[in-house]
């Protein structure tokens, strides 16, 4: 393993720029010798939001099962906050959320605009966006892409959209989405997408209302393997299928709230002190001008909650110096609950949530990997950086990423050794 690390890096040459500030990282652009997009290679990833890696092994998951035993096994470590949108945005750029923009499902930019992923207007808008996500980098190499409604792929970033692509519609049936996938990739060769990226919203709607440990949850985990074993099946009668890779992923993980140590930010501070607030186990604050110091100083004292100057957070997280993030951010305790309402904590609110600290296994993601490039029945046991999926995909291939944060080496080590 050694030696072949060493080969790695010998035949990468990376050039990488310092980022200033807290949540400090080192983008990389990486230059491949005569970068050649691979004609006799096709990437497929599909999201399932919100699916935890320990629901496999508690209940019947035998297509789940298969590509353990057919390829790479692992489990992703999300970006920081630990949503939906900041994640899925991370694994097409390979930035952190504090570079490529995306901070939260909620927050403020420097235009003052709001951006919520409820806002169809604000997730339309490009100017929320940066980095260079992977359709764009394809595109870039003159190959084809599409989307089933992956995070970004609805908004013209760089003032383009995937060669093909949908708008979100929680209506369309699984096996629909999974039908057009194959479709795709049995179009003509000069049609075909190289990179297809979808997304099913399952089995983060039923853990958020039954919560993770729930019988409701497991059945819907169930549905999903079914739904991996449908694609699989249609994939494995396409004459491409041996020069496929296919890549399974999650966002983040789920926790239960318990309501017995949820919040109320407005038991301790006047919510008209601050311009804005975007709450949840992820919250960040901004305070109205001279009111920094004092809603700090009190946050201090406020169990289940830690709090932050923005510029002071852990550089684990890497976030923290985007001018998008509240200037204070409060990390919740696991299963916390966090609100701002003069009218109280509500009677009803989801069984469970995520946005919590990434280092909790309970936030880790699924991983999987099966087709030519993935060497069968291999287990990954340390938690990968989601990022890395991006020069992942990249090298498979044969494009050159744009500016990322991710790991080149490691990137590479995840592929079958030739």
């Amino acid at each position: 393993m050694k030696s072949s690390l060493c080969t790695l890096l010998c035949a990468t040459a990376l050039t990488a720029t310092a980022i200033t500030g807290c949540g400090t990282t080192r983008q990389h652009t990486a230059t491949l010798s005569q970068p050649t997009p691979r004609q006799d290679r096709y990437v497929v990833i599909l999201s399932l939001d919100g699916f935890r890696p320990d629901y496999q092994g508690r209940c019947a998951t035998p297509n789940l099962d298969a590509m353990d035993r057919e390829g790479l096994a692992g489990r992703f470590r999300p970006s920081y906050p630990t949503l939906t949108f900041p994640n899925h945005y991370s694994m097409a750029t390979g930035l952190y959320p504090n570079n490529h923009g995306l901070v939260g499902n909620e927050f403020w930019d420097e235009r003052g605009a709001r951006y919520r992923l409820g806002d169809r207007k604000a997730v339309a808008d490009p100017a929320f966006y940066k980095g260079e996500p992977l359709w764009n980098v394809a595109r870039r190499h003159g190959v084809k892409s599409a989307s089933f409604f992956w995070v970004g792929s609805e908004t013209p970033v760089g003032g383009h959209h995937p060669d093909r692509w949908k708008k979100f519609n929680d209506k369309v049936p699984y096996t629909d989405r999974a039908d057009s996938v194959l479709s795709w990739l049995n179009l003509p060769a000069a049609e075909r997408p190289h990179l297809v990226m979808w997304y099913i919203e399952e089995p983060d709607h039923t853990g958020h209302h039954n919560g993770p440990e729930s019988p409701k949850t497991l059945r819907m985990v169930e549905k999903m393997d079914s739904v991996i074993g449908y694609f699989r099946k249609g994939l494995a009668k396409l004459p491409i299928h041996q020069q496929v890779d296919f890549i399974l992923v999650s966002d983040h993980g789920m926790q239960s709230f318990d309501r017995s140590k949820a919040v109320n930010l407005a038991d301790y501070l006047p919510i008209d002190s601050f311009e804005h607030v975007a709450t949840g186990p992820f919250t960040h604050l901004y305070p109205k001008k001279g009111y920094t110091e004092t809603a700090y100083k009190i946050l201090k004292k406020v169990p289940h909650i830690s709090v932050y100057r923005k510029s002071e957070l852990p550089a684990r997280l890497h976030f923290g110096s985007s001018p998008r993030i509240g200037e204070l951010v409060l990390i919740a305790d696991l299963g916390t609950q966090i609100f701002f309402r003069p009218q109280g904590i509500p009677k009803d609110f989801l069984h469970a949530g995520h946005g919590f600290d990434n280092k909790n296994p309970e936030m880790y993601a699924i991983f999987k990997a099966v087709g030519p490039d993935f060497q069968p029945g291999r287990k990954v046991s340390k938690p990968i950086p989601n990022i890395t999926l991006y020069p992942l995909v990249c090298r498979i291939l044969g494009l050159q990423p744009g500016t990322h944060d991710a790991d080149e080496v490691l990137a590479s080590s995840l592929l079958k050794k030739k």
